[in-house]
């Protein structure tokens, strides 16, 4: 249900109708008054970058298989992806979609524009703002992207963890696609790919994106409480300079950038309450990796543990009668999710493995086999937080406690008042 307007929003809209009568030409006057030089023109280059690969992290090359992973194979468009040996490598006839850097389960392909956490922090800071937050491509819009539209050389770019992890906190997001733009692209995996990962976010959250075609139905309108938050600033600024320092919050800008950071800080929370409780280490002191995706997913997952109801995962599970403790399965683990201690008991840590089953094709024996994990793994347990919740438990029962003995002590007195009284 809208919020009903009040004289805030009144004397926003006037201030807004004053500074347009006051100059009605500025923005003619500022252009011709720009050096030409320093114009800046769209290139959809500027949106793209070509990924690059690290083999260290290829599963491909980790298990020593083909049969291991053939995700960046069966998504790039143009068959730019080339593993030989212990070797990938991009072509020069590489789309610059990011694609793969989409599909790759363990980050082998890197794309600095088009990381998760990247992603989810522009986006984010935009929907915070904005009444609509819109997702599009560089053939999509063709122009300059204004303040609330992100920029992307492919929808598809964006994996299903960052949009599950999205649709947890927003609901105005939008993709931006006209008709027939994906029909004529040559980057012929890019609407399958986008359908997908929009759909399984869309399932696992309970959210949804919206699809704009219209041009000229797009709205760049702020959201009302970042006007007011901004108005209500500048009104302290006016009256006070010390006021926005002493509470910065008041700033909308600075309210998303905090927003931004606290985001930041829960990854990093996360992360280590998750290596508190798993270990940073495996029996061959091999350090577990969490990639990017996989923390944004978890970090969304910790604020509403109830989501987690929905994954379905499977992670390998290991019949010993069959294990001759080679330990394949193990150097086949780029995320070292997997560990094998001295007695040969295998194990794995379900929050970081990604679910790819190399470490299947890798073992010699077949010991090894994909079984669902208990979604309640994803739920990382929070000691801190947990000891906090307990002593502001006890401070509560001790406070109701305390407060039941004066009343009774409260009754006490009354009752010796009345007794007085009669006698």
């Amino acid at each position: 249900m809208a919020k009903r307007r009040d004289m805030i929003d009144d004397l926003i809209d006037i201030q807004n109708d004053f500074q347009a009568i006051q100059n009605p030409l500025g923005g003619i006057a500022n252009t011709l008054a720009t050096d030409p030089s320093q114009v800046k023109v769209y290139n959809p280059a500027d949106y793209k970058e070509k990924p690059r690969p690290n083999s260290v992290y290829c599963l491909r090359v980790s298990a020593k298989s083909d049969a291991a992973c053939s995700k960046c194979f069966d998504v790039c468009p143009v068959d730019a992806i080339s593993i030989q040996g212990s070797t990938v490598s991009i072509l020069d006839s590489c789309r610059k979609c990011g694609l793969c850097t989409m599909v790759c389960p363990t980050e082998t392909m890197l794309a600095q524009k088009i990381m998760s956490q990247q992603l989810y922090d522009k986006v984010a800071r935009i929907a915070s703002a904005y009444e609509k937050c819109y997702v599009t491509c560089t053939r999509a819009l063709g122009r300059l992207p204004k303040d609330n539209e992100v920029l992307l050389p492919c929808v598809g770019a964006i994996p299903s963890e960052a949009w599950f992890a999205l649709l947890t906190e927003f609901d105005n997001l939008s993709v931006y696609l006209p008709l027939g733009i994906c029909d004529r692209c040559r980057t012929t995996t890019g609407e399958e790919a986008y359908v997908e990962q929009i759909g399984q976010a869309e399932e696992l959250s309970g959210g949804a994106v919206d699809l704009e075609v219209d041009e000229s139905a797009m709205t760049h309108e702020q959201t009302r409480a970042y006007k007011r938050s901004q108005f209500m600033s500048n009104v302290a600024q006016a009256g006070q300079q010390l006021v926005t320092r002493s509470n910065p919050a008041l700033a909308g800008a600075q309210a998303v950038a905090n927003r931004i950071r606290a985001h930041s800080r829960q990854l990093t929370e996360m992360q280590r309450s998750l290596e508190h409780e798993v270990g940073v280490k495996t029996q061959l002191n091999r350090r577990r990796i969490l990639t990017q995706k996989r923390k944004v997913m978890l970090a969304a997952i910790q604020q509403q543990p109830k989501l987690a109801e929905g994954f379905h995962l499977d992670v390998p599970a290991c019949d010993s009668s069959k294990c001759t403790n080679c330990g394949d399965c193990v150097r086949a683990c780029v995320q070292n999710a997997c560990d094998l201690d001295a007695s040969g008991h295998f194990s794995v840590a379900s929050a970081y493995c990604v679910n790819c089953g190399a470490c299947v094709v890798a073992c010699p024996e077949g010991a090894l086999r994909m079984e669902e994990c208990d979604s309640a793994d994803l739920v990382v347990r929070d000691e801190e937080k947990e000891r906090r919740e307990r002593e502001a438990q006890a401070q509560r029962e001790a406070l109701k406690k305390a407060r039941e003995q004066g009343k009774r002590a409260l009754n006490k007195g009354l009752d010796a008042i009345e007794r007085l009284a009669d006698e």
